[in-house]
Protein backbone atom coordinates (compact mmCIF):
# COMPACT_ATOMS: atom_id res chain seq x y z
CA UNK A 1 0.00 0.00 0.00
CA UNK A 2 2.84 2.36 0.88
CA UNK A 3 4.57 1.69 -2.43
CA UNK A 4 1.33 2.30 -4.34
CA UNK A 5 0.79 5.58 -2.53
CA UNK A 6 4.40 6.62 -3.15
CA UNK A 7 4.10 5.76 -6.85
CA UNK A 8 0.79 7.64 -7.05
CA UNK A 9 2.35 10.74 -5.47
CA UNK A 10 5.32 10.55 -7.84
CA UNK A 11 2.99 10.23 -10.85
CA UNK A 12 0.88 13.15 -9.59
CA UNK A 13 3.95 15.35 -9.10
CA UNK A 14 5.33 14.40 -12.52
CA UNK A 15 2.01 15.18 -14.22
CA UNK A 16 1.64 18.51 -12.42
CA UNK A 17 5.16 19.63 -13.30
CA UNK A 18 5.46 18.46 -16.88
CA UNK A 19 1.87 18.36 -18.19
CA UNK A 20 1.94 21.95 -19.43
CA UNK A 21 5.34 21.46 -21.06
CA UNK A 22 4.17 18.36 -22.90
CA UNK A 23 0.96 20.09 -23.99
CA UNK A 24 2.94 23.05 -25.36
CA UNK A 25 5.31 20.74 -27.26
CA UNK A 26 2.36 18.94 -28.82
CA UNK A 27 0.77 22.31 -29.68
CA UNK A 28 3.97 23.49 -31.40
CA UNK A 29 4.22 20.27 -33.43
CA UNK A 30 0.51 20.46 -34.25
CA UNK A 31 0.64 24.10 -35.32
CA UNK A 32 3.78 23.57 -37.38
CA UNK A 33 2.66 20.50 -39.35
CA UNK A 34 -1.13 20.77 -39.59
CA UNK A 35 -2.94 19.42 -41.66
CA UNK A 36 -0.26 16.68 -41.84
CA UNK A 37 -0.25 16.19 -45.62
CA UNK A 38 3.16 14.85 -46.63
CA UNK A 39 4.84 14.04 -49.94
CA UNK A 40 8.04 12.39 -51.13
CA UNK A 41 10.33 15.30 -52.05
CA UNK A 42 13.66 13.51 -51.88
CA UNK A 43 16.12 11.87 -49.54
CA UNK A 44 17.14 13.07 -46.11
CA UNK A 45 20.39 14.28 -47.65
CA UNK A 46 18.44 16.45 -50.08
CA UNK A 47 16.48 17.75 -47.12
CA UNK A 48 19.68 18.78 -45.33
CA UNK A 49 21.12 20.42 -48.46
CA UNK A 50 17.94 22.41 -49.03
CA UNK A 51 17.80 23.42 -45.39
CA UNK A 52 21.43 24.56 -45.31
CA UNK A 53 20.87 26.61 -48.46
CA UNK A 54 18.23 28.76 -46.74
CA UNK A 55 20.63 30.22 -44.14
CA UNK A 56 20.19 33.77 -45.54
CA UNK A 57 16.54 33.50 -46.60
CA UNK A 58 14.48 36.15 -44.74
CA UNK A 59 11.01 35.53 -43.25
CA UNK A 60 8.21 35.62 -45.80
CA UNK A 61 6.35 38.47 -44.08
CA UNK A 62 6.04 40.41 -40.84
CA UNK A 63 3.28 38.03 -39.80
CA UNK A 64 5.54 35.04 -40.48
CA UNK A 65 8.26 36.65 -38.36
CA UNK A 66 5.93 37.27 -35.42
CA UNK A 67 4.29 33.86 -35.70
CA UNK A 68 7.64 32.06 -35.44
CA UNK A 69 8.59 34.17 -32.44
CA UNK A 70 5.29 33.84 -30.61
CA UNK A 71 4.83 30.12 -31.30
CA UNK A 72 7.92 29.23 -29.26
CA UNK A 73 7.53 31.74 -26.43
CA UNK A 74 5.11 29.43 -24.54
CA UNK A 75 7.65 26.62 -24.95
CA UNK A 76 10.41 28.62 -23.28
CA UNK A 77 8.01 29.65 -20.54
CA UNK A 78 6.63 26.15 -19.92
CA UNK A 79 10.01 24.36 -19.91
CA UNK A 80 11.53 26.97 -17.58
CA UNK A 81 8.59 26.64 -15.18
CA UNK A 82 8.75 22.84 -15.26
CA UNK A 83 12.50 22.48 -14.70
CA UNK A 84 13.00 25.56 -12.53
CA UNK A 85 11.22 24.21 -9.47
CA UNK A 86 14.16 22.30 -7.98
CA UNK A 87 17.02 23.45 -10.22
CA UNK A 88 18.85 26.76 -10.66
CA UNK A 89 16.84 29.04 -12.94
CA UNK A 90 19.85 29.50 -15.25
CA UNK A 91 20.06 25.75 -15.90
CA UNK A 92 16.31 25.60 -16.51
CA UNK A 93 16.58 28.40 -19.08
CA UNK A 94 19.57 26.70 -20.71
CA UNK A 95 17.63 23.44 -20.97
CA UNK A 96 14.62 25.30 -22.38
CA UNK A 97 16.77 27.00 -25.03
CA UNK A 98 18.32 23.66 -26.03
CA UNK A 99 14.89 21.99 -26.17
CA UNK A 100 13.50 24.79 -28.35
CA UNK A 101 16.47 24.59 -30.70
CA UNK A 102 16.24 20.81 -31.05
CA UNK A 103 12.47 20.89 -31.57
CA UNK A 104 12.71 23.69 -34.14
CA UNK A 105 15.43 21.93 -36.17
CA UNK A 106 13.44 18.68 -36.13
CA UNK A 107 10.21 20.33 -37.26
CA UNK A 108 11.89 22.32 -40.02
CA UNK A 109 13.46 19.15 -41.39
CA UNK A 110 10.07 17.42 -41.35
CA UNK A 111 8.44 20.43 -43.07
CA UNK A 112 10.56 19.67 -46.15
CA UNK A 113 8.11 16.82 -46.76
CA UNK A 114 4.98 18.77 -45.80
CA UNK A 115 2.87 19.98 -48.74
CA UNK A 116 1.73 23.25 -47.16
CA UNK A 117 4.95 24.23 -45.34
CA UNK A 118 8.22 25.96 -46.24
CA UNK A 119 11.42 24.89 -44.50
CA UNK A 120 13.93 27.66 -43.76
CA UNK A 121 16.73 28.36 -41.30
CA UNK A 122 15.30 31.81 -40.59
CA UNK A 123 12.42 30.03 -38.86
CA UNK A 124 14.93 28.32 -36.57
CA UNK A 125 16.58 31.64 -35.71
CA UNK A 126 13.20 33.13 -34.82
CA UNK A 127 12.09 30.02 -32.92
CA UNK A 128 15.23 30.16 -30.78
CA UNK A 129 14.66 33.85 -30.10
CA UNK A 130 11.05 33.10 -29.19
CA UNK A 131 12.15 30.34 -26.80
CA UNK A 132 14.68 32.67 -25.17
CA UNK A 133 11.98 35.35 -24.87
CA UNK A 134 9.76 32.84 -23.08
CA UNK A 135 12.64 31.96 -20.75
CA UNK A 136 13.21 35.65 -20.06
CA UNK A 137 9.53 36.17 -19.24
CA UNK A 138 9.55 33.20 -16.85
CA UNK A 139 12.77 34.44 -15.27
CA UNK A 140 11.62 38.05 -14.92
CA UNK A 141 8.18 37.07 -13.67
CA UNK A 142 9.67 34.90 -10.94
CA UNK A 143 12.39 37.26 -9.79
CA UNK A 144 12.31 40.27 -7.55
CA UNK A 145 14.69 42.84 -9.09
CA UNK A 146 13.53 45.61 -6.75
CA UNK A 147 12.03 45.65 -3.28
CA UNK A 148 8.77 46.92 -4.77
CA UNK A 149 8.21 43.77 -6.83
CA UNK A 150 6.36 41.20 -4.70
CA UNK A 151 6.86 37.46 -4.80
CA UNK A 152 4.13 34.86 -4.89
CA UNK A 153 2.16 33.04 -7.58
CA UNK A 154 -0.42 35.80 -7.97
CA UNK A 155 2.23 38.46 -8.52
CA UNK A 156 4.13 36.24 -10.93
CA UNK A 157 0.98 35.41 -12.90
CA UNK A 158 0.08 39.11 -13.09
CA UNK A 159 3.51 39.91 -14.53
CA UNK A 160 2.95 37.23 -17.19
CA UNK A 161 -0.34 38.81 -18.22
CA UNK A 162 0.81 42.42 -18.54
CA UNK A 163 3.02 41.80 -21.63
CA UNK A 164 0.01 40.11 -23.28
CA UNK A 165 -1.95 43.34 -22.76
CA UNK A 166 0.74 45.30 -24.59
CA UNK A 167 0.96 42.62 -27.27
CA UNK A 168 -2.77 42.90 -27.83
CA UNK A 169 -3.12 46.67 -27.74
CA UNK A 170 0.08 47.80 -29.52
CA UNK A 171 0.41 45.42 -32.49
CA UNK A 172 2.45 45.60 -34.79
CA UNK A 173 4.88 47.34 -32.36
CA UNK A 174 6.71 49.17 -35.18
CA UNK A 175 7.14 52.95 -34.67
CA UNK A 176 7.41 55.37 -37.55
CA UNK A 177 8.60 58.92 -38.16
CA UNK A 178 5.72 60.30 -40.19
CA UNK A 179 3.89 63.50 -39.29
CA UNK A 180 0.93 62.48 -41.45
CA UNK A 181 0.63 59.27 -39.50
CA UNK A 182 0.67 61.21 -36.21
CA UNK A 183 -2.16 63.38 -37.50
CA UNK A 184 -4.17 60.32 -38.52
CA UNK A 185 -3.69 58.90 -35.03
CA UNK A 186 -5.14 61.92 -33.20
CA UNK A 187 -7.70 62.91 -35.85
CA UNK A 188 -10.47 60.63 -34.45
CA UNK A 189 -10.34 62.60 -31.16
CA UNK A 190 -11.04 65.90 -32.92
CA UNK A 191 -13.92 64.80 -35.11
CA UNK A 192 -15.81 62.42 -32.83
CA UNK A 193 -19.57 62.98 -33.00
CA UNK A 194 -20.76 60.75 -30.16
CA UNK A 195 -19.38 58.27 -27.65
CA UNK A 196 -21.14 54.98 -26.92
CA UNK A 197 -21.54 54.49 -23.14
CA UNK A 198 -20.84 50.76 -23.46
CA UNK A 199 -17.47 51.47 -25.09
CA UNK A 200 -16.48 53.74 -22.19
CA UNK A 201 -17.67 51.12 -19.70
CA UNK A 202 -15.73 48.38 -21.49
CA UNK A 203 -12.48 50.32 -21.56
CA UNK A 204 -12.94 51.42 -17.94
CA UNK A 205 -13.25 47.78 -16.93
CA UNK A 206 -10.20 46.80 -18.97
CA UNK A 207 -8.12 49.58 -17.47
CA UNK A 208 -9.28 48.65 -13.97
CA UNK A 209 -8.02 45.12 -14.60
CA UNK A 210 -4.67 46.49 -15.80
CA UNK A 211 -4.37 48.73 -12.73
CA UNK A 212 -5.06 45.80 -10.41
CA UNK A 213 -2.49 43.64 -12.22
CA UNK A 214 0.08 46.42 -11.82
CA UNK A 215 -0.78 46.63 -8.11
CA UNK A 216 -0.48 42.87 -7.64
CA UNK A 217 2.49 42.17 -9.89
CA UNK A 218 4.68 45.27 -9.71
CA UNK A 219 3.57 47.27 -6.67
CA UNK A 220 5.54 50.40 -7.60
CA UNK A 221 6.46 52.64 -4.69
CA UNK A 222 4.98 55.79 -6.24
CA UNK A 223 1.95 54.07 -7.63
CA UNK A 224 -0.11 57.01 -8.89
CA UNK A 225 2.89 58.65 -10.58
CA UNK A 226 3.85 55.32 -12.15
CA UNK A 227 0.34 54.84 -13.53
CA UNK A 228 0.18 58.35 -14.96
CA UNK A 229 3.52 57.93 -16.72
CA UNK A 230 2.70 54.40 -17.93
CA UNK A 231 -0.73 55.33 -19.32
CA UNK A 232 0.63 58.48 -20.97
CA UNK A 233 3.42 56.38 -22.50
CA UNK A 234 0.87 53.84 -23.74
CA UNK A 235 -1.17 56.43 -25.63
CA UNK A 236 1.99 58.12 -26.92
CA UNK A 237 3.07 54.73 -28.30
CA UNK A 238 -0.28 54.39 -30.10
CA UNK A 239 0.47 57.67 -31.88
CA UNK A 240 3.94 56.49 -32.92
CA UNK A 241 3.17 52.89 -33.92
CA UNK A 242 2.13 52.02 -37.47
CA UNK A 243 -1.58 51.28 -37.83
CA UNK A 244 -2.55 52.52 -34.37
CA UNK A 245 -4.97 55.38 -33.64
CA UNK A 246 -6.31 57.03 -30.50
CA UNK A 247 -9.85 56.14 -29.50
CA UNK A 248 -11.75 58.55 -27.24
CA UNK A 249 -13.59 55.84 -25.22
CA UNK A 250 -10.19 54.25 -24.53
CA UNK A 251 -8.86 57.52 -23.08
CA UNK A 252 -12.06 58.19 -21.13
CA UNK A 253 -11.94 54.64 -19.79
CA UNK A 254 -8.35 55.08 -18.60
CA UNK A 255 -9.22 58.36 -16.83
CA UNK A 256 -12.32 56.85 -15.22
CA UNK A 257 -10.38 53.79 -14.06
CA UNK A 258 -7.74 56.03 -12.47
CA UNK A 259 -10.44 57.91 -10.58
CA UNK A 260 -12.16 54.72 -9.41
CA UNK A 261 -9.09 52.63 -8.58
CA UNK A 262 -8.63 53.90 -5.02
CA UNK A 263 -12.28 53.27 -4.13
CA UNK A 264 -12.54 49.88 -5.85
CA UNK A 265 -9.21 48.34 -4.85
CA UNK A 266 -8.48 49.94 -1.49
CA UNK A 267 -11.33 51.65 0.31
CA UNK A 268 -14.03 49.14 -0.67
CA UNK A 269 -11.80 46.29 -1.82
CA UNK A 270 -13.77 43.58 0.03
CA UNK A 271 -16.52 43.82 -2.57
CA UNK A 272 -14.78 45.98 -5.19
CA UNK A 273 -12.53 43.18 -6.47
CA UNK A 274 -15.37 40.60 -6.68
CA UNK A 275 -17.51 43.13 -8.61
CA UNK A 276 -14.71 43.86 -11.09
CA UNK A 277 -14.08 40.10 -11.48
CA UNK A 278 -17.78 39.42 -12.14
CA UNK A 279 -18.09 42.33 -14.57
CA UNK A 280 -14.98 41.27 -16.48
CA UNK A 281 -16.32 37.72 -16.82
CA UNK A 282 -19.68 39.15 -17.95
CA UNK A 283 -17.92 41.40 -20.49
CA UNK A 284 -15.98 38.46 -21.92
CA UNK A 285 -19.24 36.52 -22.20
CA UNK A 286 -21.14 39.34 -23.91
CA UNK A 287 -18.26 40.03 -26.29
CA UNK A 288 -18.49 36.43 -27.51
CA UNK A 289 -22.24 36.47 -28.20
CA UNK A 290 -23.08 40.08 -29.12
CA UNK A 291 -24.44 41.29 -31.44
CA UNK A 292 -27.15 38.63 -31.71
CA UNK A 293 -26.87 37.92 -35.42
CA UNK A 294 -28.10 34.41 -36.08
CA UNK A 295 -27.19 32.58 -39.27
CA UNK A 296 -29.76 30.95 -41.54
CA UNK A 297 -28.04 27.60 -41.04
CA UNK A 298 -25.90 26.33 -38.19
CA UNK A 299 -22.22 25.50 -38.62
CA UNK A 300 -20.23 22.55 -37.31
CA UNK A 301 -18.50 22.80 -33.94
CA UNK A 302 -14.74 22.52 -34.37
CA UNK A 303 -13.13 20.07 -31.96
CA UNK A 304 -9.77 20.65 -33.67
CA UNK A 305 -7.79 22.93 -31.31
CA UNK A 306 -6.77 26.33 -32.74
CA UNK A 307 -8.66 25.64 -35.97
CA UNK A 308 -9.38 29.35 -36.52
CA UNK A 309 -5.74 30.28 -35.88
CA UNK A 310 -4.50 27.73 -38.37
CA UNK A 311 -6.80 29.01 -41.12
CA UNK A 312 -6.74 32.74 -40.41
CA UNK A 313 -4.51 35.73 -40.99
CA UNK A 314 -1.26 35.73 -39.01
CA UNK A 315 -1.83 39.36 -38.01
CA UNK A 316 -5.32 38.64 -36.73
CA UNK A 317 -4.05 35.50 -34.96
CA UNK A 318 -1.36 37.42 -33.05
CA UNK A 319 -3.82 40.05 -31.85
CA UNK A 320 -6.53 37.51 -31.02
CA UNK A 321 -4.23 35.20 -29.06
CA UNK A 322 -2.76 38.08 -27.05
CA UNK A 323 -6.28 39.32 -26.28
CA UNK A 324 -7.49 35.90 -25.17
CA UNK A 325 -4.36 35.27 -23.10
CA UNK A 326 -4.82 38.55 -21.26
CA UNK A 327 -8.59 38.48 -20.79
CA UNK A 328 -8.94 34.84 -19.77
CA UNK A 329 -5.92 35.04 -17.48
CA UNK A 330 -7.17 38.25 -15.87
CA UNK A 331 -10.57 36.71 -15.19
CA UNK A 332 -8.94 33.74 -13.45
CA UNK A 333 -6.65 35.97 -11.39
CA UNK A 334 -9.42 38.36 -10.34
CA UNK A 335 -11.75 35.50 -9.39
CA UNK A 336 -9.01 34.00 -7.24
CA UNK A 337 -8.25 37.37 -5.63
CA UNK A 338 -11.98 37.71 -4.96
CA UNK A 339 -11.79 34.56 -2.82
CA UNK A 340 -12.67 31.76 -5.26
CA UNK A 341 -10.63 28.56 -5.35
CA UNK A 342 -8.35 28.30 -8.37
CA UNK A 343 -9.87 25.11 -9.72
CA UNK A 344 -13.36 26.57 -9.33
CA UNK A 345 -12.38 29.78 -11.13
CA UNK A 346 -10.83 27.84 -14.02
CA UNK A 347 -13.81 25.47 -14.24
CA UNK A 348 -16.25 28.40 -14.24
CA UNK A 349 -14.42 30.25 -17.01
CA UNK A 350 -13.95 27.10 -19.10
CA UNK A 351 -17.68 26.36 -18.76
CA UNK A 352 -18.63 29.90 -19.82
CA UNK A 353 -16.29 29.79 -22.81
CA UNK A 354 -17.46 26.35 -23.86
CA UNK A 355 -21.15 27.31 -23.64
CA UNK A 356 -20.63 30.53 -25.61
CA UNK A 357 -18.59 28.60 -28.19
CA UNK A 358 -21.51 26.20 -28.66
CA UNK A 359 -23.87 29.17 -29.06
CA UNK A 360 -21.60 30.51 -31.80
CA UNK A 361 -22.67 27.54 -33.94
CA UNK A 362 -25.82 29.52 -34.72
CA UNK A 363 -24.19 32.96 -35.16
CA UNK A 364 -22.88 34.85 -38.16
CA UNK A 365 -19.09 35.25 -38.54
CA UNK A 366 -18.24 33.36 -35.36
CA UNK A 367 -15.79 30.48 -35.02
CA UNK A 368 -17.43 27.87 -32.83
CA UNK A 369 -14.53 25.78 -31.51
CA UNK A 370 -12.92 24.27 -28.45
CA UNK A 371 -9.89 26.60 -28.53
CA UNK A 372 -11.03 29.25 -26.05
CA UNK A 373 -11.79 26.75 -23.29
CA UNK A 374 -8.40 25.11 -23.85
CA UNK A 375 -6.60 28.47 -23.60
CA UNK A 376 -8.33 29.14 -20.27
CA UNK A 377 -7.46 25.65 -19.05
CA UNK A 378 -3.80 26.15 -20.02
CA UNK A 379 -3.74 29.46 -18.12
CA UNK A 380 -5.15 27.68 -15.08
CA UNK A 381 -2.39 25.06 -15.34
CA UNK A 382 0.23 27.84 -15.53
CA UNK A 383 -1.20 29.45 -12.39
CA UNK A 384 -1.22 26.07 -10.61
CA UNK A 385 2.40 25.45 -11.60
CA UNK A 386 3.37 28.86 -10.24
CA UNK A 387 1.67 27.99 -6.97
CA UNK A 388 3.65 24.78 -6.72
CA UNK A 389 6.83 26.68 -7.54
CA UNK A 390 6.16 29.11 -4.68
CA UNK A 391 5.06 26.37 -2.28
CA UNK A 392 1.47 27.62 -2.09
CA UNK A 393 -1.88 25.85 -1.99
CA UNK A 394 -5.52 26.75 -1.44
CA UNK A 395 -5.02 26.84 2.33
CA UNK A 396 -1.90 29.02 2.36
CA UNK A 397 -3.08 31.59 -0.21
CA UNK A 398 -4.80 34.49 1.54
CA UNK A 399 -8.40 35.27 0.68
CA UNK A 400 -9.91 38.42 -0.79
CA UNK A 401 -9.72 40.94 2.04
CA UNK A 402 -6.13 40.04 2.88
CA UNK A 403 -5.11 39.89 -0.77
CA UNK A 404 -6.71 43.23 -1.48
CA UNK A 405 -4.81 44.80 1.37
CA UNK A 406 -1.53 43.32 0.19
CA UNK A 407 -2.19 44.40 -3.38
CA UNK A 408 -2.78 48.08 -2.77
CA UNK A 409 -0.24 48.96 -0.09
Amino acid sequence: MGRRRSFGNMLKNFTARYALMMIVVLAVVYGSLYPFVFRDTGSFGADLLHFAGTWNQPPQSRGDLLANLLLYMPLGLAVTLAFGQNRPRFLACLFAAGSGTLLSFSIELVQFYDVDRVSALSDVYLNILGTLAGCAIAWAAGTRPTTSWPLGSGATFARLLLPAWLGWRLYPYVPTIDLHKYWRSVKPLLFVSQVAPYDVFRYTLLWLSVILLVKIGLRPQRFVRFLLVAIAGFFAAKILIVGQILFLPDILGAVTALLLAHLVFQRFSSFGIPIVAALLLAMVTLTRVLPWQFAATSKAFQWVPFFGFLHGSLQVDVIAFSEKFYLYGSVILLLVKAGMRLRTAVALECAVLLVTSVLQIFMVERSAEITDALVALALGVIYALLRRQHGENELTVPQSRHVASDAVH
